[in-house]
């Protein structure tokens, strides 16, 4: 939600209602209506439909929905230390690459109905988010971890940021905080744009393909995630490893950074492939 609110503040006025009309034909719209309130102001009903549109996907994981694609959220890049070589993703038909693709794809295709196309826009704002997730581009392979599944993106590697042990993806993907409020995220999206404008985020004119956002994910996941193969972890809770003392700041650093990019980096795709 933090990362649609950064791209849909980076829309024009035009962009905004071509993205707004297009999303009444969500088949959750209603529910996101019903669901608006008028004390999430500064958040209007527009923003707030784009900015619900962005956790759908998740939503509807494993639910038996016709729109769900469980494998779109990722990209398991072997991760195998200590020299890390690069290797191609081993599902290339089925993985956030291929999710990416194939919603510009729908978004382009005239003959899309315009309730497939609000689908596959949610599904657009959601996994330019998800790529920017380190973890989410990433499976930690070695001895602990064999190879096909790896530590699948972290969720097989527990540490201990505090007293309990929890897995390495959770804590990456709560990084900026765990709360559904759009108001909070909202606000949180202005102060964020507030510290870094597209001037300080020189990746913006290197890495301009999805491919190179999840190659910049993955160098991230190796050198902040798993610190080059000597974070410690253990294969369950019991066995969790305790996180080195400045890792979860570190941590926070990177991931505001990677939204910046993520909301920007989205606010530019919907303007190449829906902007008509």
């Amino acid at each position: 939600m933090l990362i649609a609110a950064i791209a849909y503040r980076n829309l024009s006025d035009h962009e905004k209602r071509v993205v707004s009309e297009l999303l009444k034909h969500h088949p959750d719209y209603g529910r996101w209506t019903n669901a608006f309130s008028a004390e999430l102001a500064p958040v209007d009903l527009d923003t707030f439909a784009f900015m619900r549109a962005s956790t759908w996907p998740d939503e509807i994981r494993r639910h038996g929905s016709p729109y769900d694609h469980p494998q779109w959220h990722y990209v398991d890049y072997p991760l195998e230390p200590p020299d890390f070589p690069n290797k191609p993703s081993p599902y290339p038909n089925d993985d956030i690459l291929y999710g990416i693709a194939q919603s510009e794809r729908s978004l382009q295709d005239q003959s899309s109905s315009p309730e497939l196309k609000a689908v596959y826009l949610s599904w657009l704002i959601h996994l330019v988010g998800d790529i920017h997730q380190p973890l989410h581009c990433c499976t930690l392979v070695n001895t602990n971890y064999p190879a096909p599944a790896g530590d699948k993106g972290g969720n097989g590697f527990f540490v201990r940021p505090g007293d309990v042990g929890v897995n390495l993806h959770s804590i990456w993907d709560k990084a900026l905080g765990a709360t559904a409020n759009p108001r909070l995220q909202y606000n949180y999206a202005t102060e964020l744009l507030s510290q870094r404008s597209r001037a300080m985020l020189p990746e913006l004119e290197k890495d301009k393909t999805p491919e190179s956002w999840s190659k910049e994910s993955r160098m991230i996941a190796i050198e902040i995630g798993y610190l080059r193969g000597n974070l410690q972890g253990g294969t369950n809770a019991a066995s969790a490893i305790p996180l080195p003392g400045d890792y979860v700041k570190n941590l926070k650093i990177i991931s505001e950074r990677q939204a910046a990019l993520a909301g920007f980096r989205l606010a530019d795709d919907i303007k190449h492939h829906i902007s008509q």
